[in-house]
């Protein structure tokens, strides 16, 4: 049985951790020559290559946004061609036609787990990456809000705020879940829609949106909807 694979592109730097960290039949990255492929439980019933295209980009797009979530400096990763591996080792490959330098540094590696004796083996539970993928797949409201705390603006992130805070019947509803507090949570709001504090990056322009004493900086912002957000997708496995 022909067997299809999603050929990735994306900085080396962003690829090469995922063959450890997504290893489930469902959703997996594997290195093959160099190059990386997706692999899903979730091609096998399907025939045309623009099938598995359509159903690898949206996989591809939760894999950005749980990613994301995890390491703030990811950039991100997409398809590049489809492949299909024949059962005698051929391999056919459909592709769609359609400056600065960045140091990066990132904490990861292949889940390990210390035993009784102090040795280490490889953890066999889910990875962290896995666990809110799954999580993603079960829910499209947590997968838009991370595909919305990926873009990583005042915007996206106050659209993050907003699934969360509907989801779950309002403001106060967060607070007594004790996911952030009241103080905080005005405080961000109150800076994200003053055009005072944040310019015409605002989410209003009238001037009777005033700043806070003290704004909110973006990398607090994200820090407080990444709280939130952990937190209420915690809740929901």
């Amino acid at each position: 049985m022909p067997k299809w694979l999603v050929r990735l592109k994306g900085e080396r730097f962003d690829l090469e951790d995922f063959p450890k960290l997504l290893r489930s039949p469902e959703v997996r990255i594997v290195e093959v020559d160099g190059s990386f492929y997706l692999e899903s439980s979730e091609f096998n019933s399907l025939t045309l290559a623009e099938e598995v295209r359509e159903r690898g980009r949206a996989l591809i797009k939760l894999i950005n946004g749980v990613t994301k979530f995890n390491r703030d400096n990811f950039l991100g990763i997409s398809e590049d061609a489809i492949t299909r591996l024949e059962d005698d080792g051929k391999r056919h490959n459909f592709v769609f036609l359609e400056g600065g330098i960045t140091i990066r540094t990132k904490v990861s590696g292949q889940p390990t787990v210390i035993t009784a004796d102090g040795t280490e083996k490889v953890a066999t539970q889910p990875s962290a990456l896995e666990s809110l993928l799954e999580v993603a797949k079960k829910y499209n409201v947590v997968a838009d809000a991370l595909s919305f705390y990926r873009d990583d603006t005042w915007s996206s992130l106050y659209k993050t705020y907003e699934i969360i805070r509907d989801d779950v019947g309002g403001k106060h509803q967060i607070i007594k879940n004790g996911w952030s507090v009241d103080s905080d949570i005005s405080r961000y709001t109150q800076t994200t829609q003053s055009r005072a504090a944040l310019g015409d990056s605002a989410r209003h322009a009238s001037k009777k949106y005033k700043s806070p004493a003290q704004p909110m900086t973006l990398l607090e912002a994200r820090a407080l909807i990444k709280t939130i957000l952990s937190r209420w997708a915690s809740s929901k496995t």
